[in-house]
Protein backbone atom coordinates (compact mmCIF):
# COMPACT_ATOMS: atom_id res chain seq x y z
CA UNK A 1 0.00 0.00 0.00
CA UNK A 2 1.39 3.38 -1.05
CA UNK A 3 0.11 5.48 1.85
CA UNK A 4 -1.13 9.09 1.93
CA UNK A 5 0.72 11.86 0.11
CA UNK A 6 3.07 13.94 2.27
CA UNK A 7 3.96 17.50 1.25
CA UNK A 8 7.30 18.93 2.37
CA UNK A 9 7.57 22.73 2.12
CA UNK A 10 10.96 24.44 2.36
CA UNK A 11 11.41 28.23 2.36
CA UNK A 12 14.79 29.26 0.94
CA UNK A 13 17.01 32.27 0.38
CA UNK A 14 20.57 31.73 -0.81
CA UNK A 15 20.45 28.27 0.72
CA UNK A 16 22.63 26.27 -1.69
CA UNK A 17 25.22 25.38 0.98
CA UNK A 18 22.73 23.25 2.90
CA UNK A 19 19.84 22.62 0.51
CA UNK A 20 21.37 19.72 -1.41
CA UNK A 21 21.93 17.67 1.76
CA UNK A 22 18.36 18.46 2.76
CA UNK A 23 16.89 17.38 -0.60
CA UNK A 24 19.11 14.29 -0.87
CA UNK A 25 17.83 13.04 2.49
CA UNK A 26 14.26 13.55 1.30
CA UNK A 27 15.01 11.64 -1.90
CA UNK A 28 16.44 8.76 0.16
CA UNK A 29 13.41 8.40 2.43
CA UNK A 30 12.00 4.90 2.73
CA UNK A 31 8.56 6.49 2.28
CA UNK A 32 8.18 7.54 -1.35
CA UNK A 33 4.79 9.23 -1.70
CA UNK A 34 6.21 12.72 -1.16
CA UNK A 35 5.97 16.06 -2.97
CA UNK A 36 8.45 18.85 -2.27
CA UNK A 37 7.84 22.58 -2.68
CA UNK A 38 10.64 25.15 -2.56
CA UNK A 39 9.35 28.64 -1.68
CA UNK A 40 12.25 30.89 -2.63
CA UNK A 41 12.78 34.53 -1.75
CA UNK A 42 14.80 35.32 -4.87
CA UNK A 43 18.08 33.48 -4.42
CA UNK A 44 21.02 34.37 -6.66
CA UNK A 45 22.76 31.04 -6.03
CA UNK A 46 21.90 27.49 -7.16
CA UNK A 47 18.59 27.05 -5.33
CA UNK A 48 16.57 26.96 -8.57
CA UNK A 49 18.92 24.43 -10.19
CA UNK A 50 18.91 22.21 -7.10
CA UNK A 51 15.11 22.31 -7.10
CA UNK A 52 15.11 21.07 -10.69
CA UNK A 53 17.73 18.40 -9.94
CA UNK A 54 15.56 16.93 -7.20
CA UNK A 55 12.21 17.41 -8.98
CA UNK A 56 10.89 19.86 -6.41
CA UNK A 57 8.19 22.41 -7.18
CA UNK A 58 9.84 25.85 -7.27
CA UNK A 59 7.94 29.05 -6.47
CA UNK A 60 9.44 32.54 -6.39
CA UNK A 61 7.96 34.34 -3.40
CA UNK A 62 9.70 37.50 -2.06
CA UNK A 63 7.67 37.75 1.16
CA UNK A 64 8.43 37.20 4.84
CA UNK A 65 9.29 33.77 6.22
CA UNK A 66 5.84 33.45 7.80
CA UNK A 67 4.16 34.35 4.49
CA UNK A 68 6.44 31.99 2.54
CA UNK A 69 5.57 29.09 4.80
CA UNK A 70 1.88 29.86 4.39
CA UNK A 71 2.29 29.97 0.62
CA UNK A 72 3.78 26.48 0.76
CA UNK A 73 0.97 25.21 2.99
CA UNK A 74 -1.70 26.65 0.70
CA UNK A 75 -0.09 24.80 -2.23
CA UNK A 76 0.09 21.49 -0.36
CA UNK A 77 -1.76 18.56 -1.90
CA UNK A 78 -0.79 16.01 0.74
CA UNK A 79 -2.87 14.69 3.60
CA UNK A 80 0.09 15.67 5.77
CA UNK A 81 2.47 18.63 5.51
CA UNK A 82 5.99 18.86 6.90
CA UNK A 83 7.12 22.48 7.30
CA UNK A 84 10.87 22.14 6.97
CA UNK A 85 14.05 24.22 6.74
CA UNK A 86 16.84 23.98 4.19
CA UNK A 87 19.45 23.36 6.91
CA UNK A 88 17.73 20.23 8.23
CA UNK A 89 18.40 16.61 7.27
CA UNK A 90 15.80 13.88 7.76
CA UNK A 91 16.73 10.49 9.13
CA UNK A 92 16.02 7.82 6.51
CA UNK A 93 12.77 6.46 7.99
CA UNK A 94 11.38 9.68 9.48
CA UNK A 95 8.49 10.19 7.06
CA UNK A 96 7.55 6.51 7.13
CA UNK A 97 7.49 6.55 10.92
CA UNK A 98 5.63 9.87 11.05
CA UNK A 99 2.84 8.73 8.76
CA UNK A 100 2.39 5.51 10.72
CA UNK A 101 2.17 7.17 14.13
CA UNK A 102 -0.06 10.00 12.85
CA UNK A 103 -2.45 7.50 11.24
CA UNK A 104 -2.43 5.08 14.17
CA UNK A 105 -2.99 7.78 16.83
CA UNK A 106 -5.14 10.20 14.83
CA UNK A 107 -2.70 13.07 15.47
CA UNK A 108 -3.05 16.62 14.25
CA UNK A 109 0.63 17.42 14.71
CA UNK A 110 3.91 15.70 15.40
CA UNK A 111 7.23 16.98 16.73
CA UNK A 112 10.33 15.79 14.85
CA UNK A 113 12.98 15.47 17.56
CA UNK A 114 16.16 17.23 16.44
CA UNK A 115 19.83 16.56 17.03
CA UNK A 116 22.88 18.47 15.83
CA UNK A 117 24.25 17.46 12.40
CA UNK A 118 27.92 18.07 13.29
CA UNK A 119 29.69 18.83 16.55
CA UNK A 120 33.08 20.03 15.28
CA UNK A 121 33.20 23.65 16.45
CA UNK A 122 32.66 25.22 19.86
CA UNK A 123 29.36 26.77 18.74
CA UNK A 124 28.08 23.46 17.34
CA UNK A 125 28.96 21.81 20.65
CA UNK A 126 26.94 24.46 22.50
CA UNK A 127 23.99 23.70 20.23
CA UNK A 128 24.44 20.01 21.05
CA UNK A 129 24.30 20.79 24.79
CA UNK A 130 21.17 22.86 24.29
CA UNK A 131 19.47 20.21 22.19
CA UNK A 132 20.19 17.51 24.79
CA UNK A 133 18.48 19.64 27.44
CA UNK A 134 15.49 20.32 25.20
CA UNK A 135 15.01 16.67 24.25
CA UNK A 136 15.49 15.35 27.78
CA UNK A 137 12.97 17.76 29.33
CA UNK A 138 10.41 17.38 26.54
CA UNK A 139 8.46 20.55 27.35
CA UNK A 140 5.66 20.83 24.77
CA UNK A 141 4.21 24.11 26.03
CA UNK A 142 4.09 26.72 23.25
CA UNK A 143 4.85 29.34 25.93
CA UNK A 144 7.77 27.94 27.93
CA UNK A 145 9.07 25.21 25.64
CA UNK A 146 11.01 25.30 22.36
CA UNK A 147 9.93 21.92 21.04
CA UNK A 148 7.59 22.64 18.15
CA UNK A 149 5.77 20.33 15.72
CA UNK A 150 6.73 20.26 12.06
CA UNK A 151 4.50 17.47 10.73
CA UNK A 152 0.80 18.34 10.51
CA UNK A 153 -2.48 17.16 9.13
CA UNK A 154 -2.73 19.61 6.24
CA UNK A 155 -6.34 20.71 6.71
CA UNK A 156 -5.69 21.35 10.39
CA UNK A 157 -2.56 23.39 9.63
CA UNK A 158 -4.41 25.52 7.08
CA UNK A 159 -7.07 26.30 9.70
CA UNK A 160 -4.37 27.42 12.13
CA UNK A 161 -2.77 29.74 9.58
CA UNK A 162 -6.15 31.31 8.84
CA UNK A 163 -6.34 32.41 12.49
CA UNK A 164 -3.14 34.48 12.23
CA UNK A 165 -4.02 38.18 11.72
CA UNK A 166 -2.95 39.44 8.30
CA UNK A 167 -0.72 42.18 9.66
CA UNK A 168 1.79 39.62 10.93
CA UNK A 169 2.45 38.21 7.47
CA UNK A 170 4.21 41.33 6.23
CA UNK A 171 7.49 41.13 8.16
CA UNK A 172 7.51 38.16 10.56
CA UNK A 173 10.55 35.91 10.20
CA UNK A 174 12.29 34.30 13.18
CA UNK A 175 9.27 33.69 15.46
CA UNK A 176 7.05 32.34 12.65
CA UNK A 177 7.13 28.76 13.88
CA UNK A 178 6.30 29.80 17.44
CA UNK A 179 3.12 31.64 16.48
CA UNK A 180 2.02 28.85 14.13
CA UNK A 181 2.39 26.32 16.95
CA UNK A 182 0.51 28.64 19.31
CA UNK A 183 -2.43 28.78 16.88
CA UNK A 184 -2.32 24.99 16.45
CA UNK A 185 -2.25 24.50 20.23
CA UNK A 186 -5.41 26.56 20.58
CA UNK A 187 -7.17 24.19 18.17
CA UNK A 188 -5.91 20.79 19.32
CA UNK A 189 -3.73 18.93 21.83
CA UNK A 190 -3.42 15.84 19.61
CA UNK A 191 0.36 15.93 19.48
CA UNK A 192 3.23 13.49 19.94
CA UNK A 193 7.02 13.35 19.48
CA UNK A 194 8.94 11.34 16.88
CA UNK A 195 12.34 10.54 18.38
CA UNK A 196 15.63 10.99 16.47
CA UNK A 197 13.93 12.30 13.35
CA UNK A 198 16.07 15.23 12.16
CA UNK A 199 19.64 16.48 12.24
CA UNK A 200 20.08 20.25 12.12
CA UNK A 201 23.04 21.97 10.42
CA UNK A 202 23.66 24.70 12.98
CA UNK A 203 25.90 27.80 12.67
CA UNK A 204 29.57 26.96 13.06
CA UNK A 205 30.96 30.29 14.27
CA UNK A 206 29.97 33.13 16.60
CA UNK A 207 29.68 35.40 13.55
CA UNK A 208 27.27 33.06 11.77
CA UNK A 209 25.28 32.64 14.97
CA UNK A 210 25.15 36.37 15.61
CA UNK A 211 23.97 37.17 12.07
CA UNK A 212 21.28 34.49 12.20
CA UNK A 213 19.78 35.72 15.45
CA UNK A 214 20.16 39.36 14.48
CA UNK A 215 17.81 38.54 11.57
CA UNK A 216 15.50 36.68 13.95
CA UNK A 217 15.36 39.67 16.27
CA UNK A 218 14.87 42.16 13.44
CA UNK A 219 12.00 40.16 11.95
CA UNK A 220 10.33 39.55 15.33
CA UNK A 221 9.34 43.15 16.01
CA UNK A 222 5.66 42.87 15.03
CA UNK A 223 5.04 39.73 17.09
CA UNK A 224 5.83 41.57 20.33
CA UNK A 225 2.66 43.61 19.95
CA UNK A 226 -0.99 42.63 19.87
CA UNK A 227 -2.15 39.03 19.87
CA UNK A 228 1.26 37.40 20.43
CA UNK A 229 2.71 39.78 23.03
CA UNK A 230 2.21 37.37 25.94
CA UNK A 231 3.60 34.45 23.94
CA UNK A 232 6.79 36.30 23.02
CA UNK A 233 7.27 37.64 26.55
CA UNK A 234 7.10 34.17 28.08
CA UNK A 235 9.48 32.70 25.52
CA UNK A 236 12.21 35.25 26.35
CA UNK A 237 13.76 33.15 29.12
CA UNK A 238 16.20 30.29 29.73
CA UNK A 239 15.13 26.70 29.10
CA UNK A 240 12.80 25.05 31.59
CA UNK A 241 14.30 22.09 33.40
CA UNK A 242 17.91 23.30 33.47
CA UNK A 243 20.20 21.32 35.80
CA UNK A 244 17.72 18.46 36.14
CA UNK A 245 18.20 14.84 35.09
CA UNK A 246 21.96 15.15 35.64
CA UNK A 247 22.38 17.62 32.77
CA UNK A 248 24.90 19.91 34.47
CA UNK A 249 27.43 20.48 31.65
CA UNK A 250 24.64 20.52 29.05
CA UNK A 251 22.72 23.13 31.05
CA UNK A 252 25.77 25.38 31.30
CA UNK A 253 26.30 25.04 27.55
CA UNK A 254 22.64 25.85 26.93
CA UNK A 255 22.85 29.00 29.08
CA UNK A 256 25.99 30.22 27.30
CA UNK A 257 24.43 29.58 23.90
CA UNK A 258 21.26 31.49 24.81
CA UNK A 259 23.31 34.45 26.05
CA UNK A 260 25.20 34.61 22.74
CA UNK A 261 22.00 34.17 20.73
CA UNK A 262 20.28 36.78 22.87
CA UNK A 263 22.89 39.45 22.10
CA UNK A 264 22.28 39.10 18.36
CA UNK A 265 18.53 38.86 18.80
CA UNK A 266 18.23 41.94 21.03
CA UNK A 267 20.46 43.98 18.72
CA UNK A 268 18.27 43.09 15.74
CA UNK A 269 15.11 43.80 17.71
CA UNK A 270 16.22 47.26 18.88
CA UNK A 271 17.45 48.29 15.43
CA UNK A 272 14.10 47.20 13.98
CA UNK A 273 12.35 49.26 16.64
CA UNK A 274 14.40 52.34 15.68
CA UNK A 275 13.66 51.75 12.00
CA UNK A 276 9.96 51.31 12.73
CA UNK A 277 9.74 54.53 14.73
CA UNK A 278 11.62 56.46 12.06
CA UNK A 279 9.30 55.19 9.36
CA UNK A 280 11.94 53.21 7.48
CA UNK A 281 10.63 50.10 5.75
CA UNK A 282 11.49 46.90 7.61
Amino acid sequence: MRGPLVTITIPTFKSEKTLEKCLLAIKNQTYKNIEVSIIDGGSSDKVLQLSKNYYANYVFFPGSLLAARYRGVKMAKGKYTLIFDSDQVLEKKSIERAVKVAEDKGLDMLVFEENVYKKDTFIEKLFDCDRKVINAIGNLSPFTGVIMPRFFRTGFLKNAYENIPQRYFQNTGGPDHAIVYYECWLLSKKISVLSKAVKHMEPKTIRQLGLKFYRWGYTSIDTHYGKYHNLMTQKARFRSGLFTKGLIIESLGSILLLIIKGIGFKLGYFIAMVDKKSGRKL
